[in-house]
């Protein structure tokens, strides 16, 4: 990243908070349910194998990722828990506030820094006006420049390793066990409430089968699929209703 200087100043106008899955943590999930809310779970994989960038980048995914089995190989399965806001945040309010700022998820204290250590912080590529990016405190430069900011963008790394595993069981429990193919498409399951959150509470209680399940992997690309099939990698067959099949 180069060393300009980025300062950030929040207006409130909530467009943060609309129109987008917010990545939530295990624990952040239980809350969310537990207020009676929605949670998506989108599901991507990749192996070494395929890899085609930074070896950097690999072993940042790595670490958020745990591994399955797909056909006759072995996979990485990233299961992001999510917020559902497609349409706006459950929590905000008609002025546009958040209706739970003090316990808020750790993504929506750090926005709009990238935890994604390989992301370039850019504001275009963000929806806060232009006006929010000329005040305030010089939020980045070369790093990040607020000590609890750098803390919690940690907190919420480690997070992501932390978690992997007991999402992937939670997913094997619910049976969703199709996953697209990491920056191909995303796999994105709308799961029932109750149903998540009787899976969760299973799988916190040991009911997991230490084996694990097999995954596929859909992917619609003819060369994409010949070069996992190539790799013996276990390819979905059907185009499910059970899920969002997420093109990028």
């Amino acid at each position: 990243m180069s060393n300009t200087s980025i300062r950030f100043a929040c207006n409130g106008c909530g467009a943060c908070c609309k129109s987008r899955l917010i990545p939530l943590t295990l624990n952040e999930t239980r809350q969310w349910l537990a207020r009676g809310h929605d949670v998506a779970i989108v599901l991507e994989a990749f192996n070494e194998a395929t890899w085609t960038s930074d070896p950097q980048q690999f072993a940042h995914s790595a670490r958020r990722a745990s591994e399955v089995g797909s056909g006759g190989a072995v996979i990485q399965v990233i299961a992001v828990f999510t917020a559902n806001a497609l349409d706006r945040c459950p929590n905000l309010g008609a002025d546009d506030r958040c209706g739970i700022y003090d316990a808020r998820p750790l993504v929506c204290r750090i926005y709009p820094m990238e935890i994604n250590p390989f992301i370039r912080l850019q504001p275009e590529d963000k929806g806060c006006p232009p006006e929010t990016w000329q005040t305030g405190e010089v939020m980045f430069t070369d790093r990040i420049m607020d000590p609890t900011l750098a803390r919690q963008v940690e907190q919420s790394r480690q997070a992501d390793r932390d978690d992997a595993r007991a999402k992937i069981n939670i997913c094997e429990y619910m049976g969703l066990t199709t996953v697209a193919w990491k920056n191909n498409a995303m796999a994105i399951y709308q799961p029932d409430r109750r149903a998540l959150i009787a899976a969760i509470d299973a799988c916190d209680a040991g009911a997991h089968d230490p084996a694990g399940k097999a995954w596929s992997v859909r992917v619609d690309q003819p060369d994409l699929r010949q070069q996992l099939l190539a790799s013996d990698i276990g390819l979905s067959h059907d185009s499910s209703a059970d899920y969002i099949f997420h093109k990028l």
